[in-house]
């Protein structure tokens, strides 16, 4: 068990109150296609030598060049620009939006904030205390009651 990021004080005032039983239990959702307001980034090519890895042929990890997965949601400046181009009225991230999204089968806690600034919803990740957050790490085995990562 963690300990949680944030402790409850008794004189907050208690809004709503979600279960996983209440998550359970909403009906399915029904896409609706939308416009894509922007394409960015890239996707590397799958590297087929990782298919015949195994414990007697081994392969060395390459560092990875590309862009970390670590930065908050105002220091990205493709979201910056969309933000200020007042093209939606919630934004997050991709990581953020994952971990909501497999909230009900993670058995990780996962450390967000949710900021309103007039019209407008901002859904990150708690800068706070970086090392404790799990949302900085690559993580596997989410729905695992064993195996999760022990952070210092």
């Amino acid at each position: 068990m963690r300990d949680n990021s944030i402790d409850v004080n008794p004189e907050w005032e208690l809004m709503h109150e979600f279960n996983k039983q209440t998550f359970d239990r909403l009906p399915p959702l029904r896409p609706v296609l939308l416009s894509t307001v922007k394409e960015c980034g890239d996707v590397m090519t799958y590297n087929k030598l990782w298919d015949r890895c195994s414990g007697k042929k081994s392969k060395p990890i390459e560092n990875f060049e590309g862009h970390t997965f670590e930065e908050s949601l105002f220091d990205d400046p493709v979201m910056v620009e969309l933000i200020e181009q007042n093209v939606a009225d919630i934004f997050t991230t991709d990581q953020i939006a994952s971990a909501i999204m497999c909230a009900t089968k993670s058995n990780y806690s996962w450390d967000i904030e949710i900021k309103k600034y007039e019209n407008k919803i901002f859904i990150d990740k708690r800068q706070e205390d970086q090392s404790q957050n799990i949302l900085n790490y690559m993580t596997v085995n989410e729905t695992a009651l064993e195996g999760q990562p022990i952070v210092d």
